[in-house]
């Protein structure tokens, strides 16, 4: 199956400033990811960023950089550029792989490939709860499935019908849906929940999901999140 995977690498993250390029056993976090995509059976591997700093970094060991607008509002953006700057025709399937998930091994992206849904506009990843804490840590990003319905949130603040999951921070979508999602205006559930997936879901485009066949491991948020997986692999 051909695909290609394109990592959204901002520089001026609001809650961790620089955490792509945070160092983890001599590489960047960034290194990592990419290096865990290129395992995968993608065709090819690129990084896409609006910073002059993580494109110098990014440099030293790939030249599939792409410098994109600081006009973007999300990775989304970013990823829907770069498709559009190679011309990738309609039915291109793109993975757009965030830039913080160090620990994210490459079955987990060849399968996402392998299981989009023809039929909806996006595909997602996701894994159970490790610990019930999660459910109010707004920085780690939850997926309510309901019979049919599929919906994300920070926080769960009182029970609900359905499954509660982890999110990963992985999506697949045919490059025309990434033209598309150019002209939609900003949602207001993408902005006041801050997850660039609900401009889809707002515009009644469908999304599906599956769990992922690994531990996708730590989405490095903060700081604490960062110390955590040095500590795992020391």
């Amino acid at each position: 199956m051909k695909f290609y995977v394109v990592i959204p690498a901002r520089y001026d993250s609001s809650r961790f400033p620089g955490k792509v390029l945070s160092l983890i056993h001599g590489k960047t976090m960034l290194q990592h990811v990419y290096d865990n995509a290129k395992k995968s059976q993608a065709t090819e591997v690129f990084i896409a960023t609006d910073s002059d700093i993580v494109m110098k970094s990014a440099k030293s060991f790939t030249d599939n950089v792409l410098l994109t607008s600081k006009n973007n509002k999300n990775g989304t953006e970013r990823v829907a550029e770069v498709s559009k700057s190679f011309n990738w025709p309609e039915d291109t399937l793109v993975i757009n792989l965030q830039a913080d998930m160090p620990e994210l091994r490459c079955e987990n992206i060849d399968f996402l490939a392998k299981s989009v849904d023809k039929t909806a506009n996006i595909t997602t990843l996701y894994y159970p709860l490790t610990s019930s804490k999660l459910l109010l840590d707004k920085n780690t990003v939850k997926i309510h499935i309901y019979k049919e319905n599929i919906s994300f949130c920070r926080e769960i603040k009182s029970k609900k019908d359905g499954d509660i999951y982890k999110h990963i921070g992985i999506y697949a979508y045919y490059a025309k849906d990434l033209y598309l999602y150019k002209t939609y205006t900003q949602s207001e559930n993408e902005l006041t929940l801050s997850l660039e997936q609900y401009r889809f879901i707002d515009n009644k485009h469908k999304i599906s999901a599956y769990c992922a066949v690994s531990n996708p491991g730590h989405s490095v948020d903060t700081i604490d999140n960062l110390n955590k997986i040095k500590d795992i692999n020391n």
